[in-house]
């Protein structure tokens, strides 16, 4: 069994109010691997091995902030923080780590939002260009070497399934579920004990050879009763390999 989590921590700074309500909550399940988008290493559990996927996507540089990194308990290997030379840099990471299923690539995301360097950073993308970017380099460059039993976890900036009513383009959520055609959504749908509409943006996404053991829980967002936590939850659960591939 592996218990695996994310959540985009919305650059909770690490000794801030919402820093340590964060710091304490990511620490409270105990989870083998974890993913944090928009976050700081510093917010992670002590005692564990951090990569990340560097500073540099697009926008100025503030010390320690990363788009993406990934914890274990176990060091990591065979580490790549690029993806593909399609992918808008600073939003993948992968490694291989070792749990209690075996050895587990791990790919760290964070599929950027419709107007990312649109008006912001370097103003030169029309809108939903690096999402779709992202998407195309990792199923064209990155998706086919897949072979291991592994997780994708971090902020895709899309619900699934796609609501009626979205304002994410039914061509993008297309590219999406294709370029994880393979991978089984354990996020997808409306999950218990999420706010009113249920449906997640951080998402946990695995291949068949794991199965999902028992519901996935989450991490509460921001509220009128605890405003010292991120705009919106995220979510942890625990996997096993299949019976086939056990057998």
């Amino acid at each position: 069994m592996v218990r695996v989590g994310t959540w985009n921590t919305e650059w909770a700074k690490p000794g801030s109010p919402k820093g340590n309500r964060v710091s304490e909550a990511l620490a409270h399940p105990d989870c083998d691997i974890l993913c944090v988008t928009e976050g700081y290493a510093e917010i992670l559990p002590g005692g564990g091995h951090v990569v990340d996927a560097g500073s540099d996507w697009g926008y100025p540089f503030v010390e320690g902030r990363r788009k993406v990194l990934l914890w274990s308990k176990q060091p990591w290997s065979d580490i790549d923080p690029f993806g593909s030379d399609q992918m808008p840099g600073g939003r993948f990471v992968t490694g291989t780590t070792q749990t209690d299923a075996g050895p587990l690539v791990v790919i760290g995301a964070c599929i950027p939002w419709a107007d990312a360097n649109v008006k912001t950073g370097q103003r030169n993308r029309k809108r939903w260009e690096d999402h779709e970017r992202w998407l195309a380099g990792f199923s064209e460059g990155y998706r086919r070497r897949i072979a291991e039993p592994t997780i994708v976890l971090g902020d895709f900036n899309q619900r699934i399934p796609r609501p009626a009513r979205s304002w994410v383009p039914k061509r993008v959520y297309a590219l999406l579920r294709s370029a994880f055609e393979e991978f089984t959504f354990a996020t997808a749908g409306v999950l218990a004990g999420a706010p009113a509409r249920g449906l997640a943006i951080d998402h946990i996404a695995h291949t068949p050879d794991l199965v999902l053991n028992g519901d996935i829980a989450i991490w509460p967002r921001r509220s009128e009763v605890d405003k010292h936590l991120p705009d919106h939850f995220g979510v942890w659960g625990d996997f096993e390999l299949s019976s086939a591939k056990r057998s």
